[in-house]
């Protein structure tokens, strides 16, 4: 590849911290791989073809009125112009000057990027969005060719664009990578006519599906060298006059947490689990079953059957929850009512998201165990009392008088709770007194379960938003 003395290929490639730069950057060094002998010119050429032939232009999402999106172009115009644009980019025969790049914080020439040429970044027509009044967002050339190839490094999730940044270069490479592969095994079959679509309408779908897919693929599982990534999904829109953009985050304690859960030891209680969860408006009434993984809905006295392809459409309070900082606790305590559920599980949530003491989680493992040693009457008021507290109070009062004061009558040697693991274990200033409520009965549930009681005590449901999601 004969490469342009007037372009800094090393900027065409490297990572800046930028979502949008990054993804085309990745799509760049991807193609480069693909076609050495092309200069990035060439390659300009090869992905305008694309946008044009294969795509007819279907990219006002990314960039309004560009040479390809602009109405008055038609056909081979359109790359004509396109061309046209990047060679006086390139050649600096366009309008520049010399200052430092928005991006990459570099000394160079800097060129007007507006909405035609780049994302989410304004235009001359919101002069006063930029400092210093300028007439756009100045970018050195090479962020704007990057720009260019970025919608074949995205997808569409929910008639919206995504991209996702991540603070590991493996998966940034990982996310892009895949997209270009499909997008090439599309055009190999014909079958190209846009920019690829999720399957998923939903982002927290789309974006845990993504999880499953590089956990299978690429990290396996949250070893030390990927304990710490965390995860972006940039959902937007560059289109007409209503540009927008939402930004999902995904942290790296989260993913450590969901990425433990597909270790064999806990999936087999964590699948059913999250499975279990799906709900959709059009299928209200549909019960999950374990056996055959799958949902069951009987209308007209004929029971259907919905599948894992088509109910994983659906949301999912749980993916919702965790993508939304959202607690898991009382989902926990209504499952643990009548599942067995590993308790490993719930250890793993609370220390790695929540960041609760191991000292809090043993010590309320010991109070399920003293609560369960009794008859299945005194147990059934505990788990009603305890499920009726509104306050801290009532639950402090509650061990006293039903655990302290108990433990004593029973002529106990030692106290079973001291004054410091009441203070700095059980109603810590970092941890809400509800969650430690919720903790302990998941606790008494799951020993009732290993010693094989069952007690009739219903617990109060849960509240939770029945917002009209997009479902897809």
């Amino acid at each position: 590849m004969k490469e342009i003395t007037t372009i800094d290929y090393d900027w065409l490639t490297r990572l800046t911290g930028d979502p949008f730069a990054d993804v085309g950057g990745y799509v760049i060094k991807y193609l480069m791989g693909k076609h050495p002998e092309k200069e990035i010119l060439e390659l300009i050429d090869y992905i305008a073809k694309i946008y044009v032939n294969k795509w007819e232009g279907k990219i006002n999402p990314f960039f309004l009125n560009s040479a390809i999106t602009q109405p008055a172009y038609k056909g081979d115009v359109k790359i004509k112009e396109t061309i046209k644009y990047f060679n006086s980019l390139i050649n600096e025969t366009t309008t520049c000057e010399e200052g430092y790049c928005r991006i990459t914080g570099r000394k160079t020439k800097l060129f007007k990027a507006g909405r035609d040429n780049s994302l989410m970044s304004g235009s001359g027509t919101f002069v006063n969005f930029h400092h210093n009044f300028q007439f756009g967002m100045m970018l050195s050339k090479e962020m704007i060719i990057r720009m260019f190839f970025i919608p074949f490094g995205s997808i569409f999730i929910g008639g919206r664009i995504a991209i996702i940044q991540s603070n590991s270069a493996e998966v940034n490479d990982f996310f892009v990578k895949r997209n270009c592969e499909a997008n090439l095994a599309n055009l190999a079959t014909s079958s190209s006519e846009g920019v690829l679509k999720s399957e998923y309408g939903i982002p927290a779908n789309a974006l845990f599906q993504f999880v499953d897919d590089l956990l299978i693929n690429k990290i396996k599982e949250a070893t030390d060298e990927y304990r710490g990534v965390s995860l972006g999904l940039y959902h937007f829109t560059n289109f007409g006059a209503s540009p927008e953009i939402v930004i999902y985050k995904l942290p790296s304690s989260i993913f450590r947490f969901y990425s433990t859960c597909q270790v064999a030891t806990l999936k087999a209680d964590w699948q059913p689990f999250l499975l279990s969860h799906y709900k959709n408006s059009k299928h209200k009434g549909a019960k999950y079953n374990a056996m055959t993984s799958s949902y069951e809905i009987t209308k007209k006295d004929e029971t259907h059957q919905i599948t894992f392809d088509d109910y994983k459409l659906w949301r999912n309070i749980i993916l919702e929850n965790l993508l939304n900082g959202k607690s898991l606790l009382r989902l926990f305590v209504n499952w643990g009512v009548t599942h067995k559920f590993n308790f490993a599980i719930i250890e793993k949530y609370l220390i790695n998201v929540q960041n609760m003491k191991h000292e809090t989680l043993n010590k309320i493992k010991e109070l399920a165990l003293f609560l369960t040693n009794t008859d299945e009457e005194a147990i059934k008021k505990s788990i009603k009392a305890l499920d009726g507290y509104k306050s801290a109070y009532e639950l402090r009062r509650f061990f006293l008088k039903n655990v302290v004061a108990k433990n004593y009558k029973d002529g106990a040697k030692e106290t079973i709770i001291t004054m410091e693991e009441l203070v700095y274990y059980l109603f810590p200033d970092d941890v809400f007194w509800k969650d430690i409520r919720d903790i302990l009965l998941f606790a008494i549930y799951q020993e009732l379960h290993a010693k094989n009681i069952h007690v009739e005590a219903e617990l109060s449901s849960i509240e939770t938003e029945e917002t009209d999601l997009n479902e897809n």
